[in-house]
């Protein structure tokens, strides 16, 4: 645990003060936050509601514009050597330092991608990486990157949280314990203060490649519960907070001072399907997808602003498919269930986990969701995890009944949401059967986009009307924020403190 301590350019430790509050200062803000980070490994076991602290301190190789543009980072550029997606050029910055002094440079790159991977098998969120083969550093600025297979991905996977880039020497120097004591990113703020469930403090790094960040001091707040975020918001003890149910929304953006945000997100809630018991049974999966009435959970929850979806991607989003539904049917469930030989009399029983406070309206959307099964047959035990639970039996394939979730990849591409919560290889999958495979991983090796695109929508709705997930809503981004505070919305959902004014 890092304390009242810092990182500096020497490698040595400094005491800090009292952090300023945040809304009697311009220059530093406090966020009420709904979770820890679970490491500050980026490669390890992160979430994506956390991708907005590791993105703070750490550079991912590119970057995605506020509309979910590819832009350069530190990578400025890139082009394929061959014409299947096994190798790849990456031009880096010369100018980029880590918060040590360190300079960036392609070896940082080839570790961070290449030597970790081979040598950690704790490097879950770095799964994509471990199809590369090798990394040639021809020079310090340039990466060669050859996979074992197609990595047609590769450049949406480089601006993912997973390739943030670690600093190679500092890392080999004091392990991986040292490094998640200490962490040393390139991000434009560096850690100076960390207490585990409680807060985070990070300051401007003054020599950020990109400029240094006009908000000089952030601290998180470790605040579970969405009551107590909204209270602090309320009372003047933080400046923004996020993932609140949209009536608080409305309620606190009318406070003098205060701007409310509700912003489409490329979030999707879904309910991830396990195959495992009852739940093999393809008609108790549909049963329990024609059971929920989508529309009316968003109208109680959130003033119908939750877009109901029924693959996982919503309007404008590029794997949506218009007209594809899978109807509100509570008949239909019911004649499903029958067919295996449930009813009420004799209910399908299951787990139901989910989390409390994590994104918007999640134990009450999980709530209605028991209520709606309950009413066609299916009697679901609901089981309210920690954040950091739920993401530890997912990686440890613990889940014995449905899973409520967001999955919030930044790049909104259709192949990084069923393609990676379906892939058996990944981590991220619960639902894991042969048939997936053979459908799957040809997308996984096209080039050409627009082929691709074209598999997936097929895939998409091949795989919900199967059962193995049921996509809910669209996700929406709840945020209230001090009016002076300069928040700019992202459609990846994700809090963006580097751009704030």
């Amino acid at each position: 645990m890092v304390g009242a301590s810092a990182v500096t350019a020497g490698g040595l430790l400094k005491p800090l003060g009292a952090a300023p509050a945040g809304a009697a200062d311009l220059r530093s803000a406090t966020i009420a936050f709904p979770i820890d980070i679970p490491d500050w490994d980026p490669m390890v076991n992160n979430t994506p509601t956390t991708s907005s602290i590791v993105k703070c301190v750490f550079d991912a190789a590119m970057e995605l514009s506020p509309d979910l543009k590819l832009i350069p980072n530190v990578v400025t550029g890139y082009r394929w050597l061959d014409a299947v997606g096994t190798a790849i050029q990456l031009d880096l910055r010369d100018d980029v330092t880590f918060h040590n002094g360190d300079k960036l440079t392609a070896a940082d790159l080839r570790f961070t991608l290449f030597e970790r991977m081979r040598a950690d098998p704790t490097v879950l969120s770095g799964a994509p990486w471990r199809s590369v083969k090798e990394i040639e550093t021809p020079n310090p600025t340039r990466a060669i990157l050859r996979f074992e297979k197609p990595m047609v991905l590769a450049p949406l996977e480089l601006a993912e949280f997973a390739a943030c880039i670690l600093p190679k020497a500092y890392y080999e120097k004091v392990g991986q314990d040292g490094f998640r004591k200490r962490p040393v990113g390139s991000g434009p703020y560096r850690l100076m203060d960390y207490q585990r469930n409680s807060r985070i403090v990070l300051e401007a790094y003054e020599r950020y490649w990109g400029g240094a960040a006009k908000i000089k001091r952030l601290t998180f707040q470790i605040v579970a519960d969405p009551v107590a975020r909204a209270a602090a918001i309320q009372s003047g003890q933080a400046d923004i907070t996020l993932n609140l149910p949209v009536r608080e929304v409305d309620r606190l953006g009318a406070l003098p001072g205060m701007a409310p945000y509700l912003n489409s997100t490329t979030s999707i809630t879904f309910i991830q399907m396990v195959n495992k018991g009852v739940l093999q049974d393809r008609n108790v999966r549909l049963a329990a997808h024609h059971a929920l009435d989508k529309l009316a959970i968003s109208r109680a929850l959130s003033g119908g602003h939750m877009t109901p979806v029924w693959l996982p991607a919503g309007p404008g989003m590029p794997g949506y498919v218009p007209g594809f539904k899978i109807p509100y049917d509570p008949n239909r469930s019911k004649a499903l269930l029958a067919q295996s030989g449930y009813s009420a009399q004799k209910p399908v029983k299951i787990n139901f986990y989910a989390t409390n406070g994590v994104f918007p309206s999640d134990f009450d959307i999980a709530r209605a969701i028991v209520q709606m099964w309950k009413r066609v047959g299916i009697e679901a035990d609901l089981k309210i995890l920690p954040s950091a639970q739920l993401y530890q039996y997912q990686s440890h394939n613990k889940f014995d009944g449905p899973v409520l979730k967001p999955w919030n990849p930044t790049t909104g591409n259709p192949a990084v949401y069923s393609g990676y919560m379906l892939d058996p290889e990944r981590y991220y999958s619960v639902w894991r059967s042969d048939d997936v495979p053979p459908r799957l991983y040809p997308l996984l090796h096209e080039l050409d986009d627009d082929k691709r695109l074209a598999g997936f929508h097929a895939f998409d709705q091949w795989q919900v009307s199967q059962g193995y997930s049921i996509p809910l809503f669209q996700g929406l981004a709840t945020v209230v924020a001090r009016k002076n505070l300069g928040f700019k919305p992202f459609r990846s959902g994700f809090l963006v403190p580097y751009t704030w004014s």
